[in-house]
């Protein structure tokens, strides 16, 4: 996936066109910041963006068309990504924050129990542009908090010297896998961390497995299925790769990454981050959606960035305004032209930019099927255990019904701890 670094004169005029047509400002959103109905316009917007410096300059030139048809001045400050929800914390109740601010889906629920960030007054015509499973990621008990503007995935990574077409089925790709193997000479069909959860959960999702059960929305942190029929089903199955020594045990990012571009790996499970070293070393490769699992496409893990109004701000219907034009349809274009995140939204997955580039289809496709890591701070108790536990079962020391159950009762524990 090549990054874009620049936009064209038509796309240029396109995205001032849009704006002229569709103005800017409030379209009865809702209360203002005091619940009234109505909110003066603000002299100026703070947004908090992420200090990467091509999202950043991405930002900054969103922020000044919006500024262009608005008159509102939009101040954008770099702060890293992960530190903002602490410098929220700080700069907001000083009256020093930002009106708008970003970090990762799972860090969200955090946010709304610090009382952070506001609940978003916008209705389905607004939510609906976006795909379900990033908008899920941005509700939190219920309520949607915020609008995506990037979403990633893992997906299947080929090389198509090794392996012509991807596989329709896990099983074809496992059969595919056994028949390329050879592990005395470091050559795998099939290659990815399956020693880590975060790539492993999709075989434990497709199987049954959950981590904690969600209604309507709201996520029971009191019902795992992390050591349920079909969570210990697919260690099964995982112990059986490994037995058969189809992965090896002690695989890592780097022996993904390695053997990948040395051509010794027909297929990894990895995501958009290593496309760039793929190309560098000259592997002609493709991307495409995991292979289906019992007839149905497994969910992987999403990660979700979205925009967020800081509870602290005196304009949250117009910086609700600002992070609606900042996840429109030619501002996300834009986004993706110039960054290479790939968007959430739905009509812009079907834009010929985007479905006819086969590697960022493959990643946006299987983005679109995944699920969001749960973002409630319990999330965080999980990590460790399962990802034991996932270990214990490789390298044969555990059985997976043993291994999983040990796991459970110490979430269960440090869930507990965590309340305390």
């Amino acid at each position: 996936m090549k990054r874009r670094k620049g936009l064209s004169l038509m796309m240029g005029l396109l995205l001032v066109a849009s704006l002229l047509l569709a103005g800017c400002g409030p379209q009865e959103e809702g209360a203002g910041a005091e619940g009234g109905g109505s909110e003066e316009k603000p002299e100026k917007l703070v947004v908090w963006a992420n200090n990467d410096p091509i999202q950043l300059k991405n930002t900054r030139k969103l922020a000044k068309e919006y500024e262009k048809e608005s008159g509102i001045k939009v101040e954008v400050v770099p702060v890293d990504l992960l530190k903002q929800q602490e410098k929220l914390a700080l700069d907001g109740p000083a009256g020093k924050g930002a009106d708008l601010v970003t970090w990762p889906h799972d860090q969200l629920g955090e946010a709304v129990i610090k009382g952070l960030v506001r609940p978003l007054e916008v209705g389905e015509d607004v939510t609906g542009q976006f795909s379900e499973s990033a908008v899920q990621a941005l509700t939190y008990d219920g309520q949607v908090y915020g609008l995506p503007y990037v979403t990633e995935s893992i997906a299947l990574i080929y090389n198509k010297k090794l392996m012509s077409e991807p596989p329709e089925t896990l099983d074809e790709l496992i059969d595919f896998a056994k028949k390329y193997t050879k592990p005395a000479e470091k050559e795998y069909g099939l290659l990815y961390e399956g020693a880590n959860f975060y790539y492993s959960y999709f075989l434990i999702d497709a199987m049954g497995g959950y981590i904690f059960k969600e209604d309507g929305g709201k996520v029971n942190t009191e019902d795992l299925g992390l050591n349920n029929e079909g969570a210990k089903k697919a260690l099964e199955t995982l112990q059986g790769w490994y037995k058969e020594k189809l992965l090896p045990v002690k695989a890592t990012a780097d022996t993904v990454n390695g053997l990948f571009k040395e051509g010794k790996a027909a297929a990894v499970i990895n995501g958009p981050w290593a496309v760039k070293d793929y190309e560098q070393a000259g592997i002609d490769f493709a991307v495409a959606p995991l292979p289906a699992i019992d007839g149905k496409h497994p969910r992987t893990f999403i990660g979700v960035k979205g925009w967020y109004v800081s509870a602290y701000s005196k304009n949250p219907t117009w910086a609700t305004d600002l992070m609606k034009f900042f996840t429109g349809k030619e501002s996300l274009l834009l986004r993706f032209q110039e960054t290479g995140e790939i968007p959430p939204r739905k009509d812009l997955l079907e834009d010929p930019v985007i479905k006819d580039d086969s590697v960022v289809n493959g990643f946006a496709q299987q983005a679109s099927r995944g699920t969001p890591m749960p973002n409630v701070p319990e999330m965080g108790q999980v990590w460790e255990p399962i990802g034991n536990a996932i270990t214990f079962v490789a390298q044969g020391k555990r059985s997976p019904e043993q291994a999983l159950d040990d796991a459970v009762k110490m979430i269960r524990e440090k869930i507990q701890a965590q309340k305390q």
